[in-house]
């Protein structure tokens, strides 16, 4: 219980000083003893993403956003594909005052008929924004083993999207050398500092540190999420979901309700997945695993 409170205030007090700084993470509303109350983000995490109209476009996003954590004197320490929920937000155009057409509304034509829309329109309609989440673990450029861990968030979304996306970026780097340059500059608050200045004393950080540092012991010699057996998982269960919308339809139909399992997968079949209409994830293909 020691060590849960402490991971609740830590990741309270960074949620709250990244959102002053207007990162985008969930709205930090209160914390008492292990527990964080937050605003709920209408999102999927990153891993069960299969597929993005841009990933050349969102990897950038997420590099500079690791850069702009680094300005402010931040790691995140575990930047990956769990810790990354990806949403969609719908782009108004705006619309030119000085046509006389300007007044007609986007959804409707001058004869009262539903515009044509081109998938290449629809795309440029849709915003992709990551959202950032989990901050236990966050620690200083300053750290002892800051090159660490500034490294293994770096090469995380680059492993992802080359496995994932199949993008690898042409450009080396970043680096923490050249990030260390920049922390503090052009007025960039140091929020390794706010943080520590807000209470969150040091035997309680060191105490922290020690247990977080066992658990990624525990989960690979990275200190990463063990992803290989979860991608041979992934593959299987896509192939069978390839035999299952190939089979015959009445048989399928006479096989659910035999499980919980299929009751999932089919509820999420005619909910939120495939439902066009839902802001949330209109462009993403999302994948089964959870």
């Amino acid at each position: 219980m020691y060590l849960s409170r402490l991971a609740a205030e830590k990741e309270y007090a960074f949620m709250r000083a990244l959102k002053e700084e207007g990162f985008l993470v969930p709205d930090p509303l209160s914390q008492s003893r292990h527990t964080i109350l937050m605003s709920l983000v209408d999102a999927f995490p990153l891993r069960q993403i299969a597929s993005v109209p841009g990933p050349a476009a969102l990897y950038a996003e997420l590099i500079a956003l690791i850069l702009r954590l680094a300005k402010h004197g931040l790691i995140h320490g575990d930047f990956n594909e769990f810790n990354i929920l990806i949403k969609e937000e719908p782009i108004h155009p705006i619309s030119d005052s000085s046509d006389p057409d300007s007044s007609i509304p986007p959804s409707s034509s001058k004869k009262g008929k539903e515009p044509e829309t081109t998938p290449q329109e629809e795309d440029r309609q849709i915003k992709i924004t990551p959202v950032l989440i989990d901050f236990p673990q966050m620690v200083s450029m300053d750290h002892v083993n800051a090159e660490m861990y500034f490294d293994r968030d770096v090469a995380c979304v680059k492993r992802f999207f080359e496995r994932r996306f199949h993008f690898v970026s042409t450009q080396p780097g970043p680096f923490f050398k050249d990030a260390k340059k920049t922390v503090g500059k052009d007025g960039a608050r140091r929020l390794d500092a706010a943080v520590e200045a807000s209470g969150f004393s040091k035997k309680a950080l060191k105490d922290l540190e020690a247990a977080i540092r066992e658990q990624q012991d525990a989960r690979g010699p990275d200190g990463e999420h063990d992803l290989s057996s979860v991608d041979d998982e992934d593959d299987e269960e896509d192939d069978d979901e390839d035999e299952d919308e190939d089979g015959d339809d009445n048989d399928r139909s006479s096989n659910e309700g035999n499980g919980v399992g299929d009751y999932q997968k089919q509820s999420e079949k005619n909910g939120r997945r495939e439902d066009p209409t839902r802001v949330g994830m209109s462009k993403l293909t999302i994948g089964d695993d959870t």
